[in-house]
């Protein structure tokens, strides 16, 4: 598998997502970068990386009309420590950036009454976007992901350099999980992986997962990558399946506070 630091996997993520969830990237003073999405309001998509200014990022924040929000790598930001002691700090939410080799990866093979779609589009069809307004037991997350996330899926554009392909398995007809694969060169990105909330524990993000590896694969990719939650469910999921861990920032969301003070 090829070596792959955060920086490249952060690049990768930056012109896997142009179309769709980055808006725009603004360059911080230290030569971080700052993350935008126009439709999306949470600091996940819109934060700064690289980057430990956090005037700066308050006041960029602010211009956006976005909580002041840093993903800090702790191997490589060394005011992470400090700034996890910063009196404004709010909230902190330990990531995973990993990776897969899909060189040896196989499709699988679908169970009776499942079957596999693949659409090579920058944007997926309804069937996709129904299992993604259907992630959740609580009817009002479901409701938000329908009016905030789902009109952005819609109306993703084309990347140059970027092969898309959104995955949806179908239980009788009715499409049931979903992931999406952004290929760039031998690297892909795994994003979007879910089942309904309705068919959770039947091993759906498993399956779905491994056809997206193999769908990687088959467009010319080497490498996998993701970005989940750390310690939950989903690492384990993904670490089951052959993923390990390649860096795991914090996203570290603060208070507006006095954008001059830091």
């Amino acid at each position: 598998m090829n070596d792959v630091d955060f920086r490249k996997m952060l690049n990768a993520h930056c012109l896997m997502q142009a179309g769709c969830y980055v808006s725009d990237i603004e360059t911080a003073p230290d030569g971080g970068r700052y993350l935008w999405s126009n439709a999306i309001p949470e600091p996940g998509f819109n934060v700064g990386v690289e980057t430990t200014d956090l005037a700066w990022v308050r006041a960029t924040s602010a211009r956006r009309g976005r909580l002041p929000a840093l993903l800090v790598n702790q191997n490589r930001d060394g005011d992470g420590d400090a700034l996890g002691a910063h009196p404004d700090l709010q909230a902190a939410f330990p990531t995973r950036w990993m990776l897969g080799d899909c060189r040896d990866v196989q499709a699988p093979v679908m169970p009776e009454g499942l079957t596999l779609a693949t659409e090579a589009a920058a944007a997926p069809g309804e069937g996709y976007l129904s299992v993604c307004g259907g992630l959740y037991d609580d009817v009002g997350v479901n409701a938000i992901a329908e009016a905030v996330f789902l009109p952005v899926l819609r109306d993703a554009r084309p990347v140059e350099g970027v092969e898309t392909r959104h995955l949806t398995v179908s239980a009788d007809g009715v499409p049931v999980a979903c992931a999406s694969v952004y290929r760039a060169g031998w690297l892909a990105g795994l994003y979007n992986v879910g089942s309904l909330a309705t068919r959770r524990g039947h091993g759906l993000g498993a399956l779905v997962t491994r056809a997206a590896m193999a769908s990687a694969r088959q467009a010319g990719a080497e490498t996998v990558m993701l970005q989940c939650v750390a310690g939950g469910h989903v690492e384990r999921l993904y670490a089951g399946l052959g993923f390990t861990v390649a860096a795991s920032p914090t996203l570290m969301v603060f208070s507006h506070g006095d954008a001059s003070a830091g």
